[in-house]
């Protein structure tokens, strides 16, 4: 958009990020935090694992945009973690892979200016029952009998999401971790044994503004370190009618 920008924030994910505007949702609320401060981009596909998200970088993020994000929150490995096929189909994606392809995202998104930020986000924990009760629901009762995600193998890709933010000197929220040191986090913070509550969506929130907070980043990016927009004091500003009626009438009074 040409013109008038604020910093630009993306956030680029699957599910749990396209599902982030919704009511209670953590990228909602951190639109709201930003309010006249930077404009928050969603860009959330349900389904995606980092195999969709490497093969349109160039897509989603030009290297010759004239315009280049402040910003990318990158929150994919629930489906890269989904346990895999025999038939190799579906969303499962190995782990040394979505290693790799991570990397690739950091490093690209670094690459598009000296001002480029990214955030990971590791994949929450997993609630199998839950999950176990969500296919019996949608696929019939004897689908209950094939787990589709575990939450050891959400571990195992959480940690190598911790562990390629560190290569790669990028932020990170571990919310594998942050969501299960909550009481009965498996039915307060998840809503189907995966996707986030309300609780879950605030605790996402709360790290990420943590981590945000916290980064030595020139400019700081945590939303009490930016400006407001067009802040300045302006003769439209509101004055509420009782000042300027009672020195008027104050006026008056001395004069008689």
């Amino acid at each position: 958009m040409a013109g008038h920008q604020r910093p630009l924030f993306v956030l680029f994910g699957a599910s749990l990020t396209e599902y982030s505007f919704q009511p209670g949702g953590w990228g909602a609320s951190l639109a709201d935090y930003y309010s006249r401060k930077a404009d928050i981009l969603l860009r959330g596909f349900h389904g995606w694992n980092t195999r969709r998200a490497v093969a349109v970088l160039e897509k989603f993020f030009p290297k010759d945009h004239p315009s280049q994000p402040a910003l990318v929150i990158v929150f994919f490995g629930s489906n890269d973690a989904a346990c895999p096929l025999r038939s190799g189909k579906g969303q499962h994606v190995p782990l040394q892979e979505y290693k790799a392809n991570l990397r690739q995202i950091c490093a690209h998104i670094k690459g598009l200016s000296d001002m480029s930020r990214v955030v990971l986000i590791t994949p929450p924990p997993v609630f199998e029952e839950a999950r176990r009760a969500h296919a019996r629901r949608k696929w019939g009762i004897n689908a209950g009998n094939y787990p589709d995600r575990t939450n050891e193998r959400a571990q195992e890709y959480a940690e190598a999401c911790v562990d390629v933010a560190k290569e790669m000197d990028v932020g990170v929220v571990d919310l594998w971790n942050a969501i299960q040191r909550t009481k009965e986090w498996e039915t307060e913070c998840l809503s189907d044994g995966l996707h986030l509550s309300p609780i879950g969506n605030q605790i996402l929130l709360e790290e990420l503004l943590k981590v945000l907070k916290s980064a030595n980043w020139v400019p700081n990016l945590h939303w009490e370190s930016l400006p407001n927009d067009f802040d300045e004091p302006s003769l439209y500003d509101y004055v509420h009618p009782s000042v300027e009626l009672a020195t008027n009438d104050l006026q008056q009074f001395t004069v008689q």
